[in-house]
């Protein structure tokens, strides 16, 4: 078990993706300069990779990660809010650690839905169900890819070694944007016989770019509410 979740954490985390996240953090500490914002941000940065990463690796079962992260980050909002709420010096706004909490509820409706429906998170989830992180994360690699695409058809494993992504993460964009043929397969094929995509810019307008993206992430954050 552990060394599926080493070989799938060293899969996702590349290095251009953490820099996004430090980026991200350090942007909104640059704009903020509230040390609390930042930490909770990067805590939400780390629980949602920890898990993915979880329930990406083979044979393991995340729907118990699930649960488990939703009591504690539901567990840890409550604690930040009190302490928010009960210390005058504090400066900290107290919307912040309701929303962590919503959030940690929203993680063990999820696990809910996933135990209802049979689904045993072990990597082999559709790739329309994505959280909205993951949603902007899948966003910024479509860009990477569709903007080499841009210089002619590639194969996955010529578009992973451009964009320094894995040959996962590239298919996910394939199979995300792919649905209204954005990226698609084209007949020439490569010397050793894998499958070329080409980009249809005409579809590369803003609207639909987006709409390809949101659209998973809406249903994905609607269904453990659904009935």
């Amino acid at each position: 078990m552990l060394d599926a979740l080493v070989r799938t954490a060293r899969e996702r985390l590349t290095i251009r993706h953490v820099l996004g996240y430090v980026a991200a953090v350090a942007i909104v500490y640059g704009i903020s300069q509230n040390g609390s914002l930042v930490l909770g941000i990067a805590t939400a940065f780390v629980i949602t990779e920890a898990m993915a990463v979880v329930r990406e690796a083979p044979g393991i079962d995340g729907r118990w990660a699930g649960v488990g992260i939703g009591v504690f980050v539901t567990g840890l909002s409550l604690v930040w809010f009190a302490y928010e709420y009960a210390v005058p010096a504090s400066d900290g706004p107290l919307w912040f650690p309701a929303l962590t909490a919503g959030v940690g509820v929203w993680f063990m409706l999820d696990a809910r839905r996933d135990f209802i429906e049979g689904r045993r998170r072990d990597g082999a989830q559709p790739a329309d169900d994505m959280t909205s992180s993951e949603a902007m994360i899948v966003m910024n690699h479509a860009h990477l890819v569709s903007t080499e695409l841009e210089s002619g058809p590639k194969t996955i494993p010529e578009l992973a070694a451009a964009c320094d992504l894995t040959e996962s993460r590239v298919r996910e964009v394939i199979d995300v944007v792919g649905d209204n043929e954005t990226i698609y397969p084209v007949d020439d094929q490569s010397a050793d016989g894998a499958t070329r995509y080409a980009l249809d810019e005409s579809k590369m307008g803003t609207v639909a770019f987006v709409r390809s993206i949101v659209g998973p992430a809406a249903r994905r954050l609607v269904r453990p509410f659904r009935g």
